[in-house]
């Protein structure tokens, strides 16, 4: 008479620690996958921000007589731009180009300067299109410096989505600030999500 071989398999108990274990594995993954897409979205925010940057620059430079009155006192932000400020650039407007304001001094053309570069000019008019790479930035702040010697400093900075610390520099002989760099969490923003991009010129 033949003897049954005893069969083994695979036990309920194998099986869910499986799916735990690949449960784990795929969560990992999304989380990866998450963060990866926050930092593309950072890098995009500081190649604007240089951008902007090398433009305030070159604004300056153009109007160096009106050197004195590109330093802010403060960040400036898109949100608080002044309701008397001059437009004092060509530009268009519902599908039409309009001439730039006829009695726009040097200082007003360094205010305007500040948010055209750093919020673009449909922030200005109030118009919803994108003007320029400064409209894709994440709620850009803008300071720029008089730091000493001849040389000036403009610091641009934005919300950001990654996690780590940044570096803020110093004005005016104040030590370096290094802050807390936050990232989204479940739809809102960390406290203080905001990180730098610096650069310090001699016009």
């Amino acid at each position: 008479m033949r003897k049954l071989k005893k069969e083994a398999g695979i036990g309920l108990i194998e099986v869910l620690v499986t799916i735990v274990i690949t449960t784990i594995g795929l969560l990992g993954l999304s989380a990866l996958q998450m963060q990866s897409i926050r930092s593309v979205s950072d890098t995009g925010n500081r190649g604007h921000a240089v951008w902007i940057a090398n433009d305030l620059i070159n604004r300056i430079s153009a109007n160096e007589i009106a050197l004195a009155n590109y330093v802010t006192n403060d960040e400036l932000g898109c949100n608080a731009i002044p309701g008397d400020l001059k437009i004092c650039a060509s530009h268009f407007s519902a599908g039409a180009q309009l001439a730039p304001e006829a009695d726009c001094t040097n200082a007003d053309l360094a205010l305007f300067d500040q948010y055209d570069a750093l919020c673009g000019i449909n922030a200005i008019t109030g118009e919803d299109a994108f003007s320029s790479s400064a409209s894709f930035i994440n709620t850009p702040g803008l300071e720029i410096n008089d730091i000493g010697d001849g040389d000036y400093q403009i610091i641009i900075s934005w919300n950001s989505k990654s996690a780590g610390t940044s570096i803020k520099p110093g004005a005016n002989g104040e030590p370096d600030e290094e802050q807390q760099v936050f990232y989204l969490e479940s739809g809102e923003l960390a406290d203080n999500p905001r990180e730098f991009y610096t650069v310090t010129f001699r016009p």
